[in-house]
């Protein structure tokens, strides 16, 4: 196949390596176990909507010149990273976690030269396929077939080798039909799935993931998967960012917790998984101090709290202890057969897994007044560990009429230390699977 005519003047790719900040090359032989290595690494980024024009950036040379500038030093910058030093070794697959903004596709962005690091230094041993902003170096009015060669040399590829491997990355992106047509007439699917077919073809030492497999179809996700899963097999190096841990505990050997552009810990899946849960399950409960309003002037629910079978207040319990929830109230006026219900459900929304419900247990006080507690246990809850809302609602005497309408009572916790000391599946069996238990046994007859 001839070299497309738009790509014949392309040398100019190649030079970035010699930025300050970064080092690529072959390891030394004290290097030879090190893939990656970060140190003291600090990235700021300004605030605001930056320069559009030329015009508006002399403007602001201007008014520094001037001494009209109006903010100075970091109160319109921030850091996206702040110090952070570790390093990858050959063949070793490391994952990165932390909540939006803890500095993780900036980490990324940094290892794949994307951007420059403000201080510190990374070194980067060896060629590497960066799968983070797929299809970023495509050219719109090019054709799915031109921006073939264009992506693979802006990825490292020599022109030989992109033709070398062009039929081989149009069949794993099942775009063959379409490679004739501009890319700006692709859907952002066939997009994608073309940046992951050129990207997953360079033959790197080194692959840098930042949340693809939500590329295309099932069937095409399945496929990337697959080859990530493949590649980290092999023996090569990955470092991989996602938001879904189910997918880092089982191709990742070490994983690094990021927060706030600093490291909070590292170690192996099983040791810094549960521990990230644990920290984001503590942040959602602190956050949840529920206001409860009510439908009727003479009610009013005064707080939501929970309590261990032995009555100490807590919001973090055992599986299979008992949950007690306590609603205190205030009775303006007296209140005939008021009917409470409360429910279970996953903190994150649906159907309620359990519920306990005076209008079907008959269980109604004759009458609320004044201030008091209603409390309702739910005996040996089944739950595993994650987090878990309460909703309820109340309905009156008639059963026809809401009182307090259906609405969040408050957050509590269930945890299990086993967690802790399970092997790769453990932290999907525990966190993603049913969120109810029951007994059980196995038989093999």
């Amino acid at each position: 196949m001839a070299w497309p005519r738009s790509f014949r003047r392309l040398s100019l790719w190649g030079g970035i390596s010699s930025l300050s900040g970064w080092r690529t090359s072959l390891p030394t032989s004290s290097e030879n176990t090190v893939a990656i290595q970060l140190e003291n690494v600090r990235k700021r980024y300004r605030l605001g909507a930056g320069y559009d024009s030329l015009a508006t950036l002399a403007g602001s040379w201007g008014r520094r010149l001037l001494g009209r500038n109006g903010r100075t030093g970091d109160a319109d910058h921030f850091w996206a990273l702040n110090g952070i030093s570790f390093e990858v070794h050959r063949g070793e697959a490391v994952g990165l976690v932390g909540p939006n903004g803890a500095g993780k596709t900036t980490t990324l962005k940094l290892l794949s030269r994307v951007t420059r690091p403000t201080s510190g230094r990374i070194q980067v041993f060896g060629r590497f396929s960066s799968l983070i902003e797929l299809g970023a170096g495509f050219h719109p009015d090019l054709t799915g077939r031109e921006n073939v060669y264009l992506n693979g040399v802006i990825l490292g590829l020599t022109r030989r080798e992109v033709q070398e491997r062009f039929d081989q990355i149009v069949a794993f992106s099942e775009l063959e039909e379409f490679m004739d047509m501009p890319v700006k007439r692709y859907s952002s699917g066939m997009y994608a799935r073309l940046g992951f077919a050129v990207a997953a073809h360079v033959d790197p030492d080194i692959m840098l993931v930042d949340e693809v497999l939500a590329v295309g179809d099932a069937s095409f996700q399945q496929k990337c998967y697959d080859f990530i899963h493949r590649f980290v097999k092999s023996g090569k190096t990955t470092v991989f960012v996602s938001h879904n841990l189910y997918v880092i505990e089982q191709l990742c050997d070490r994983v690094i917790w990021l927060e706030r552009g600093q490291i909070r810990m590292s170690g192996s899946p099983a040791e810094v998984l549960p521990a990230y849960l644990d920290s984001q399950d503590r942040r959602l409960l602190q956050s949840q101090a529920e206001d409860i309003e009510s439908l009727d002037d003479r009610l009013h629910i005064q707080s939501v709290t929970f309590a261990d079978a032995s009555g100490r207040p807590t919001d973090t319990f055992h599986a299979g202890e008992d949950v007690v929830v306590e609603i205190r109230y205030r009775a303006s006026r007296p209140i005939e057969s008021p009917h409470f219900v409360v429910a279970v459900a996953d903190v994150q929304g649906g159907t309620p897994l359990f519920h306990a419900s005076m209008l079907v247990d008959n269980r109604a006080p004759a009458v609320l007044s004044g201030e008091g507690v209603v409390r309702c246990r739910f005996k040996a809850a089944p739950l595993r560990p994650r987090p878990y809302q309460v909703m309820g609602e109340v309905w009156g005497a008639d059963r026809a009429r809401l009182l307090v309408n259906w609405q969040r009572f408050g957050v509590f916790h269930i945890v299990d230390e086993r967690l802790h000391q399970m092997g790769k599946g453990g932290i999907r069996h525990f966190r993603a699977d049913a969120p109810v238990t029951v007994p059980y046994e196995w038989e093999v007859l």
